[in-house]
């Protein structure tokens, strides 16, 4: 037996009222894995078990479907998964309410997690980003369907990840294209090999001008990824955004990230320190403290040095204000797009 996949985070979270209200079972009491949510923690399994009852009118027999297939439905729906030992979970109170331990092998919380709700203008821009998303997924659909001059997924680039976005921006968007300017000069970046913007559309009275760095992070091939390097790449490019015109007001900047399941795998590995990064659910978000990315490989931090060469790196929020989570067959791909706040 599947999980049923009309259960919904909202199933999910009626689960947890739940929960909060009748404890867990002593036998259903979390192991290794945990689903993190506003800083408690539950079972995954008994968490599907519930949400399954208020989605299709009855708990879900536990015994049909694995925590490992929990654990990666619930990641679909935008909830993070914390990894603990037996021992941790031994040292545990046995209330519900049970703070995550501070263990950095377990999950780095990052500061300031919490809603941030869309304005008028994020609202806007809602159908640009649904039309980016729809022509990406359509695109590698027909690549999965062999209806492309590609063979496979990773064959694609990231320009045309960029190209997906320039058309969603000046058909449903309504940016002239005379408007939008590509590789634009960032005077704020000292090393001139990443000294430029991946898109700038320049303001009108209706609107802000916006700020663009886009990445399409996949295995190539037979090709190991070098994981710690491209997860420092999207950093930097959100430093990069947060850098560019920082005390400019009328400035709106986005960070558009396309990812295959191999960073989606490495990235949601709460042991690495980016799932939460990665699991934010749409109009949450955090910031990036100094702490939060120092504590990463040299690797990564080689990465950051390349947009500043200061050691106290700016720290912007970061929010999330749309995601996507297609399936391509056997390949997952996560679509995101973050607004970054100097």
């Amino acid at each position: 037996m599947a999980i049923p996949r009309n259960i919904s985070q909202e199933h999910v979270l009626r689960a947890i009222e739940e929960i909060e209200k009748n404890g867990i079972p002593e036998n259903r009491k979390p192991r290794t894995q945990l689903l993190v949510y506003n800083g408690r923690v539950y079972p995954p399994k008994y968490v599907i078990t519930l949400a399954n009852k208020y989605a299709n009118g009855k708990p879900l027999n536990h015994s049909k479907f694995t925590t490992q297939e929990a654990v990666g439905y619930l990641r679909r729906l935008g909830f993070q998964i914390a990894r603990i030992t037996a021992e941790e979970i031994r040292e545990s109170t046995d209330k519900v309410e049970t703070e995550i331990p501070s263990q950095s092998s377990l999950i780095e919380l990052p500061a300031n997690l919490g809603e941030y709700p869309p304005d008028e203008f994020d609202r806007k821009m809602y159908s640009v980003f649904e039309k980016f998303a729809s022509l990406v997924e359509e695109r590698l659909e027909a690549i999965t369907e062999k209806r492309s001059e590609l063979e496979e997924i990773y064959q694609e680039s990231e320009d045309t990840i960029r190209y997906m976005m320039f058309y969603a921006l000046t058909t449903v968007g309504g940016v002239d294209p005379l408007d939008v300017y590509l590789e634009y000069l960032h005077p704020e970046v000292p090393n001139k090999k990443y000294a430029k913007l991946d898109t700038f559309v320049s303001p009108k009275e209706d609107r802000p001008a916006l700020a663009f760095e886009m990445k399409f992070q996949k295995k190539i091939g037979n090709n190991a990824v070098p994981k710690p390097d491209n997860a420092g790449a999207v950093f930097a490019d959100i430093l990069k955004l947060a850098l560019f015109r920082k005390e400019q007001g009328n400035i709106e900047r986005y960070f558009v990230y396309v990812a295959d399941e191999h960073m989606i795998n490495y990235l949601s590995n709460s042991t690495h320190g980016y799932e939460p990064f990665i699991s934010l659910k749409e109009n949450t978000g955090f910031k990036v403290t100094r702490e939060y990315v120092i504590r990463k490989p040299p690797t990564f931090i080689r990465q950051l040095k390349k947009i500043t060469e200061k050691e106290d790196f700016p720290e912007p929020i970061v929010i999330c204000r749309f995601r996507r989570d297609p399936k391509f067959g056997n390949k997952e791909i996560a679509i995101r797009i973050y607004k970054v706040v100097p």
